[in-house]
């Protein structure tokens, strides 16, 4: 697979996501109602008013601090010949994301990060209270010992790189993204809800750039069976597996070019707020099978609406710009949005891992 098509996936990714929270950062905590009276009748369309910066929330933050930790990893165990574990190469970077909240870490051994020098990423941006008391507990979350009971969408929110990387022989250097995903999240979040979206997330994400299919819906429906059987019994699993399929079935829903905005955003609400990690996941499958060519308005309809706008936005992006990229990517709003070069610089550290894995 070339690099440049590797490359695309992957900052059409990153960027749309962050685009996507930028755009729903604005009204998160903002009932539709509020929204259409302040936005007009079909809700927010633009990141931010002329001239003025698309400011990213905390799921931009540690999405860019789970891609770090994933490139330390890597680093430690195939630069120094050091065996590393990503979960907690993945840990010590979200410690370091702690500490750029203004938390004191002590037990950081990870190499030093590029991140938590700059300045839009040691500003609090509507931190998630479980991530925060999560990783300032001195204990590091598993699927095995679960470090509390949340199914928040804190976890899915952030796993998009961990489906970045492909080895040359068609396998990940660290295992399974569908269960890397789900770790990263465990950390923080330990319901299966909290995590098993999250793994879900990391899977689509790779099945969108490496694998060898026809359609977008297809990708979710592969990825949707690999999750049943890797967590078959999980609780809430029976119940997710609705809610994508239901997803998918609305996607499908005939809608009038003047109905839109009010269709999308009764199609969110029927799946949830996105509060938690399985509403996040469905609501972002929705928006971005639903509005699969078109960028902006799968951006518009995942953050239209009065839940959690600016995760389900992110996780609306992460998916489309994996599928379709740097093509879709609206660069009128690339131009408005803070830290590009930050996105591209771990984009690129990204790809020279695939080149070389």
């Amino acid at each position: 697979m070339e690099t440049a098509y590797i490359r695309s996936r992957i900052l059409s990714s990153l960027l749309l996501g962050a685009l996507g929270d930028a755009l729903g950062y604005t009204v998160e905590f903002s009932p539709w109602s509020s929204i259409r009276a302040g936005y007009g009748p079909n809700g927010i369309l633009d990141p931010v008013p002329a001239g003025k910066k698309a400011i990213i929330s905390d799921d931009t933050q540690m999405t860019l601090f789970t891609a770090e930790g994933y490139i330390l990893g890597y680093q430690r165990a195939n630069l120094s010949g050091v065996g590393a574990n990503i979960e907690h190469c993945i840990y010590q970077a979200y410690l370091c994301w702690l500490k750029t909240q203004g938390y004191s870490v002590d037990s950081l051994w990870m190499p030093v990060s590029s991140l938590v020098d700059i300045p839009e990423l040691n500003i609090r941006r509507a931190p998630g209270n479980t991530c925060l008391s999560a990783l300032n507990s001195g204990a590091m979350g598993t699927i095995e010992r679960p470090i509390n009971n949340s199914k928040g969408c804190g976890g899915v929110m952030r796993t998009a790189p961990l489906g970045f990387v492909r080895s040359s022989s068609g396998r990940n250097p660290f295992g399974s993204p569908l269960l890397n995903g789900a770790r990263a999240a465990a950390i923080t979040h330990g319901h299966p809800m909290g995590y098993i979206p999250a793994g879900m997330l990391s899977d689509i994400v790779d099945r969108c750039i490496y694998g060898d299919y026809f359609s977008l819906e297809a990708v979710v429906s592969a990825s949707l069976e690999a999750t049943k059987a890797q967590f078959a019994g999980y609780e809430g699993m029976e119940e997710f597996e609705g809610m994508i399929r239901r997803a998918v079935e609305l996607s499908h829903v005939p809608v009038a070019e003047n109905e839109g905005a009010e269709v999308d955003e009764a199609a969110v609400r029927s799946l949830g707020g996105g509060w938690v990690g399985d509403e996040a996941l469905a609501i972002a499958v929705y928006c971005a099978l639903r509005h699969q060519n078109d960028a902006k308005a799968a951006l518009r309809a995942a953050v239209n609406h009065s839940g959690d706008s600016d995760s389900t936005g992110a996780i609306a992006g992460n998916i489309l710009g994996a599928w379709l990229g740097m093509d879709a990517v609206p660069q009128d709003w690339v131009e408005k949005l803070e830290l590009v070069d930050t996105i591209e610089e771990i984009a690129d550290a990204l790809v020279r891992i695939a080149e070389t894995a």
